[in-house]
């Protein structure tokens, strides 16, 4: 459960409802930006005049709605930092989905949908926050829920931030990877003081010369690398499927990490179609 600071006085309780209400409001978003991410995801890129600007790992409600009226709306983890009027998404195609086939195969640049947010303050991390301190971070992502984190990772390369960071992504297979080259650069990146960590896992099938068998998550995939000070982070997020956050928030269980330490979002059968 989130909680919250109680706002009082007057001026803070009217800047908390006009916060409220802006993320409340649906607003038009022209596609002006795609690049592909893997074999069925790519990541879209649109102009929203009047965006309030949002924090890594937050995300944002997309509606598309068809001549005749009718709507159906969906939410996607944003895929990069604010910047002032821009929202960028990346999704994964789900075939029986109402929205994703379009967002992934269909819509082009000039294309309008409407989309509102942004949304969630529990799984944020900003380089710097003081909750975390010098702690080690652990980012853990099933499928497509490494898309916030690498969110998070590109905002501690842009800060320059040292926090000892580890990404662990468990995906079938090479052609699902997503954000590849990118993954490379954040662990051989001389820009930031200390590079991250990163760990791609594979469920179904390796590429030649993977020195790990595919296979599901394991408690050996979550040991923090021989660099870390720590035997453990202060704190871990862990997005993808619902039932990969559940085995992956168990195991972490197991290695004696606290509900305190542990943030998680998840996605369901109609998530991100």
């Amino acid at each position: 459960m989130v909680t919250e600071s109680p706002i009082a006085g007057g001026q803070a309780e009217d800047a908390a409802v006009a916060s409220r209400s802006a993320t409340s409001t649906w607003r038009q978003a022209t596609l002006v930006g795609l690049r592909s991410q893997s074999r069925h995801s790519r990541t879209l890129v649109f102009r929203v005049p009047g965006w309030p600007g949002d924090r890594p790992g937050q995300h944002v409600d997309v509606r598309l709605t068809a001549p005749d009226g009718y709507s159906a709306q969906r939410s996607y983890s944003l895929a990069d930092a604010s910047t002032p009027n821009r929202v960028a998404i990346t999704v994964d195609l789900v075939p029986r989905g109402e929205v994703s086939p379009y967002l992934v195969t269909t819509m082009e640049i000039g294309d309008q949908l409407d989309v509102r947010g942004p949304f969630g303050e529990w799984f944020v991390w900003e380089p710097g926050e003081p909750s975390i301190g010098d702690g080690p971070v652990m980012l853990i992502a099933g499928g497509s829920g490494v898309v916030p984190l690498v969110t998070m990772l590109r905002a501690r390369r842009r800060a320059g931030d040292a926090t000892p960071t580890m990404l662990v992504y468990s995906v079938r297979d090479q052609r699902s990877l997503m954000y590849a080259r990118e993954l490379e650069e954040f662990s051989d990146d001389r820009a930031t003081p200390a590079p991250a960590h990163v760990r791609v896992l594979y469920t179904r099938s390796a590429p030649d010369g993977t020195q790990r068998p595919p296979s599901r998550l394991n408690a050996d995939d979550l040991t923090p690398p021989n660099s870390w000070e720590s035997p453990t982070a202060s704190r871990v997020y862990v997005c993808g499927p619902s039932g990969f956050v559940e085995h992956a928030t168990g195991l972490l269980h197991e290695m004696g990490y606290s509900d305190g330490q542990i943030r998680t979002e998840r996605f369901g059968p109609s998530g991100g179609q």
